[in-house]
């Protein structure tokens, strides 16, 4: 059962995505391809639009039947305002996009809700993540998530 995990994060703003396919069993995961798209554009719908239609594109090259996407745990504050707006935009374009693809439910949660959905602390599962995947280690982590557990 290979599994898509997404996660979208601010990026000088403009917001990239980053998506990690993995397989196997959460106690042996497989890493079968990770990828990144981002945009350019400084609107924050146009941002959303843009990582949707890249993700879009991306996904008939890729073989999977369950997605998750690890969203933004901590609330904006001050200087995060923007950044936070386009992440939110960009995660629920990503989420229409996958759920569209998979004719089923995409899980979604932060860190600690994705650990819970698995049985682990979130702690053992981003160490983990973090062992896996260097650079996209957020995305590997909502893979992981959705693996079996052995």
């Amino acid at each position: 059962m290979a599994v898509l995990g997404i996660c979208v994060v601010p990026s000088s703003g403009a917001p990239k995505l980053n998506g990690v396919l993995a397989d196997g069993t959460y106690t042996e995961p497989v890493i079968v391809d990770t990828f990144q798209v981002r945009t350019n554009s400084n609107d924050p719908a146009e941002q959303a639009v843009d990582l949707a239609r890249l993700l879009l594109a991306k996904l008939p090259g890729l073989e999977f039947t369950a997605a998750a996407i690890r969203v933004a745990g901590t609330r904006p504050v001050g200087s995060r305002q923007k950044a936070a707006f386009s992440r939110a935009h960009a995660e629920g374009a990503a989420l229409y996009v996958l759920r569209e693809h998979l004719k089923a439910a995409v899980t979604t949660g932060d860190p600690k809700a994705l650990a819970k959905s698995l049985g682990v602390p979130h702690t053992e599962l981003e160490a983990k993540a973090k062992e896996l995947v260097k650079g996209k280690s957020d995305a590997a982590l909502a893979a992981l998530s959705q693996l079996p557990k052995d």
